[in-house]
């Protein structure tokens, strides 16, 4: 389903009793009553006329017939929101009582609720609608829209996502939007919580793992001590002879591995969201986890921003497919400064260092050419290139 581009109801579809105050050539007395909520009509009529009014008149009437809509009693609104109405009709309505959970459940419920507004609504919904939306299979189906707004919404519950993912990948959906969908949906194969009760611990320990993310890169200073944080996360707690003998050091330093203990022990998914949910410092950390799946949906996430590619181009330490993906991005080996940190890195492919070499100015070649950490190829490039330009 997709709603129409005309936002108007045909005056048509209205009884004759309406018909005289919504014309165009009604007179704005009339439209005012409307508006004002004055005129007797059946409830799901009456919706529609004060949408009829809200959207095509604007100004004064539109908020007149917003307030008449929320004035009305939640028992009429509910016995008018659970019929066949115009999906226009519930979309402006989705919006206008959007603090109210009953009605906004109501309009969730309704079959002939657009798939558009109900995907706008999963985008912000709590924990509970999330399950509610999550629960009707026919709408995910034939929606893979909805189906990622729920996955990028942080309140949407850990388990419930699972099933989800699950759900898509066995009715074969098509997800653009959530980086390396098929091997995440590979990696929860099996995985499923099999009762409620192992969900909620799934749950749970979700919850935990963002808190414990927020909470590290809260405290991280700088780069050394997030590449510290991903190892410990990867590596595990280290032995008591590794902590610091100074016991509050000791107590920190055994309060960080807690915390990374509880991102290391989430699924390959949980760890995805946290990823394409998080802020730059936490896809940091976990664009160097030891799972390629989850480097690489990291850096395939559109809310990584040119600064934090380049900052990942120089780093030497990620996977081969992390710097192999920022090589071959366009818009950001755009920049001159990424060309230098490519090439410099060993770990990009020789065909694109390359490439990026003949950018290169004559001071940034030399530096190369004298390089011990570049591949022999790129090095022995480089001096024929800093002899060809001086002759």
């Amino acid at each position: 389903m997709a709603l129409p581009e005309d936002r108007s109801i045909p005056l048509d579809k209205f009884p004759q009793k309406a018909r005289r105050f919504l014309g165009p050539e009604a007179p704005s007395r009339l439209k005012t009553m409307v508006a004002s909520g004055l005129v007797p009509l059946k409830p799901v009529v009456q919706l529609c006329a004060l949408y009829q009014i809200a959207t095509q008149e604007g100004g004064t009437l539109a908020s007149l017939a917003s307030q008449s809509v929320r004035r009305l009693p939640p028992s009429t609104l509910k016995q008018a929101l659970s019929q066949p109405i115009i999906p226009l009709v519930l979309d402006w309505l989705a919006d206008l009582l959007d603090n109210d959970e009953d009605l906004t459940r109501v309009i969730l419920l309704n079959r002939v609720t657009d798939d558009v507004t109900v995907t706008r609504l999963a985008m912000g919904a709590n924990q509970a609608t999330c399950d509610l939306i999550a629960q009707n299979q026919i709408r995910l189906a034939r929606s893979p829209e909805l189906v990622e707004a729920l996955f990028f919404n942080s309140n949407a519950r850990a388990s419930t996502v699972d099933r989800m993912l699950d759900f898509a990948a066995r009715n074969r959906l098509v997800l653009p939007n959530i980086p390396e969908y098929e091997a995440i949906v590979a990696e929860v194969a099996g995985d499923l919580p099999p009762d409620e009760e192992s969900a909620a611990a799934m749950d749970e320990a979700f919850r935990a793992a963002q808190d414990a993310l927020s909470e590290l890169t809260g405290k991280a200073t700088n780069e050394e001590e997030l590449a510290e944080i991903a190892k410990e996360i990867a590596e595990g707690p280290r032995s008591a002879r590794d902590f610091e003998s100074v016991e509050e050091e000791e107590e920190e330093d055994k309060s960080r591995q807690s915390a990374a203990g509880r991102i290391r022990d989430l699924n390959v998914a949980q760890k995805v969201r946290l990823a394409l949910m998080g802020t730059s410092a936490e896809r940091g950390i976990l664009i160097r986890d030891t799972n390629k799946v989850v480097a690489r949906t990291v850096i395939r996430s559109p809310a990584v921003t040119d600064s934090e590619a380049l900052h990942y181009s120089k780093n030497k330490s990620l996977l081969d497919e992390v710097i192999s993906f920022i090589a071959s991005n366009k818009k950001w080996t755009r920049h001159y400064r990424m060309k230098m940190n490519l090439v410099m890195n060993p770990k990009c492919p020789t065909a694109d260092a390359m490439r990026f070499l003949t950018h290169l100015r004559l001071s940034d070649l030399r530096v190369v050419a004298r390089s011990r950490d570049v591949p022999a190829p790129i090095a022995k490039t480089a001096k024929h290139l800093v002899k060809t330009r001086t002759g």
